[in-house]
């Protein structure tokens, strides 16, 4: 895979398809809006046109009160004229029809002979068990009384309403008008064209707009799912630009930050293999070129044994880098095991200075060691020992000709453990001091070496597998000064029984 196009035998890209409405995120965003605006229309006619009709009888019933009130002083008006000028102007069928509307019965309850013959207002046929009660006052105030219960009670399903007649500004009689209740309520039919009309013209706008808002939204998932289909193709140049949004903003970034690592991760594996290719060639060179020259006896008898000897080292050097890379593989992988124990510090840290020693020596630096009483930990001797043997061959690989290497242990907070590996080398800057941890990351050493990059990220990986932690800072001997922190015993561990010191003070050189 590379990070400028498609690498052989990768995945191609997937090719976009047709696919129904309802299996892709627009289709659904688009059918869940379109299912969401047709039922609040649904809603709104259903609750819509109930508070219409309702406000539509309301006020057609009042319209029938006025409409009453209106009819007693019409017809007070004709009986003061037919007072003065006398004759008689019957109240014609037609006329009233034409005024009150079809199905209109007009009641006279009193004075009903003061009427001219031919008029049509009635008397006597009431369709109630008995004359109804007026409330004289009420009519008095309101102008009107309303009798719907009473010709409800009567089994008819009629609104009712009295009004006064007056003669001579005083009380004469009383009218009441009555019409079907159908006649004066709003029907469903009234109403339900124009709440329809209503619906859709509000529906098609929100539609369009929820439409543009979908495609909007979907937009930018779309750009990602096009990036994703190229990083699975090999290009880890593929990016997808910012959306607009908080969440989507964070899904990009998050996009970004993951095919950066990955072209960052595919960087260091090509040059951990070119390292590894290295590393692994020098040393089988020197194996085969000593081999060939034992095998075709050019070498001096004298000299079989130091042959003999550069063999071992470089297979042994080989067999420490393949440790290295399985020790990695199998904490990464979660498989690494641990065999924890109650542990005497002093003595694991004495057998990892021990075996650096003829190395210092031969390098003719100052090797010093300060050991404070130490109780007993919980942990894993064999990885103890490991961390502080790769902190001690770091510091020594660091440190020029004649240079100072000081490793110093402390108990720690609470009964753990505290080593200190200084040196004084040209240290490590700020800028590169959780770099030198990560795996295959290495610089040139003074004396012109350079490694895998394994020692330090599998001394930090395995610190944390023991509950502790490595980190790294200025030494008093002015280079860098590694420290190395365990608990008296690892997370899911019982700590040993008293902080028992196992020995005195220590203090030595090499």
């Amino acid at each position: 895979m590379t990070s400028g196009g498609t690498a052989p035998g990768a995945p191609p890209s997937r090719r976009r398809r047709r696919l129904p409405p309802w299996r892709t995120l627009r289709g659904r965003l688009a059918l869940g809006a379109l299912a969401g605006l047709f039922a609040a229309a649904l809603v709104f006619g259903v609750v819509s046109s109930s508070l219409v009709r309702t406000e539509s009888s309301r006020q057609g019933r009042e319209d029938f009160d006025q409409l009453t009130v209106r009819l007693a002083a019409l017809i007070t008006v004709r009986l003061e004229r037919q007072a003065l000028e006398g004759g008689c102007n019957a109240f014609r069928r037609a006329d009233l029809e034409a005024y009150l509307g079809r199905g209109a019965r007009l009641y006279v309850l009193d004075g009903y002979n003061a009427f001219c013959v031919g008029s049509v207002l009635r008397y006597g046929d009431i369709p109630i068990a008995q004359r109804p009660q007026l409330d004289e006052g009420e009519i008095q105030t309101n102008g009107f009384e309303r009798l719907d219960e009473a010709f409800a009670a009567a089994g008819a399903d009629r609104v009712a309403t009295a009004a006064m007649v007056t003669l001579d500004n005083r009380p004469w009689t009383y009218i009441v008008l009555s019409k079907p209740r159908s006649a004066v309520s709003t029907q469903w039919k009234d109403v339900a064209p124009s709440l329809i009309m209503a619906a859709l013209i509000g529906f098609v706008p929100a539609l369009l707009l929820t439409l543009l808002l979908t495609a909007r939204v979907t937009r930018p998932l779309e750009e990602m799912e096009a990036a994703a289909d190229r990083v699975a193709g090999g290009d880890l140049s593929a990016t997808v630009p910012p959306a607009g949004t908080a969440e989507l903003d964070h899904l990009g970034a998050a996009f970004n930050g993951m095919v950066t690592r990955l072209r960052e991760r595919e960087d260091s594996t090509r040059e951990f293999l070119m390292k590894v290719t290295h590393d692994l060639r020098t040393p089988l060179t020197a194996i085969r070129g000593h081999a060939a020259a034992l095998a075709d006896g050019i070498v001096p008898e004298q000299q079989v044994p130091r042959s003999l000897a550069a063999i071992e080292g470089e297979a042994g050097r080989l067999e420490a880098m393949v440790a290295d890379l399985l020790d990695l593989a199998r904490i990464d992988a979660r498989r690494f095991r641990m065999d924890h124990g109650p542990v005497d510090p002093e003595e694991v840290l004495q057998q990892a200075f021990d075996a650096l020693a003829p190395d210092a020596t031969r390098r003719e630096v100052t090797y010093t060691r300060r050991i404070a009483p130490l109780p007993v930990i919980v942990t894993d001797p064999a990885r103890l020992r490991q961390i502080v043997a790769n902190l001690l061959d770091n510091a020594l690989r660091w440190v020029p000709e004649g240079g100072l290497v000081v490793m110093e242990a402390e108990p720690g907070i609470n009964g753990g453990l505290r080593v200190r590996v200084g040196d004084s080398g040209p240290g490590v800057t700020p800028a590169l001091r959780e770099e030198i941890f990560q795996p295959f990351r290495s610089h040139e050493t003074p004396d012109g070496r350079t490694g895998v990059g394994l020692g330090l990220a599998i001394c930090r990986q395995l610190a944390r597998e023991l509950g502790g932690e490595v980190s790294v800072d200025d030494a008093p001997e002015g280079g860098a000064r590694f420290e190395l922190r365990l608990p008296a015993a690892p997370p899911g561990h019982a700590p040993p029984n008293g902080p028992l010191l196992r020995t005195p003070a220590t203090m030595g050189n090499s």
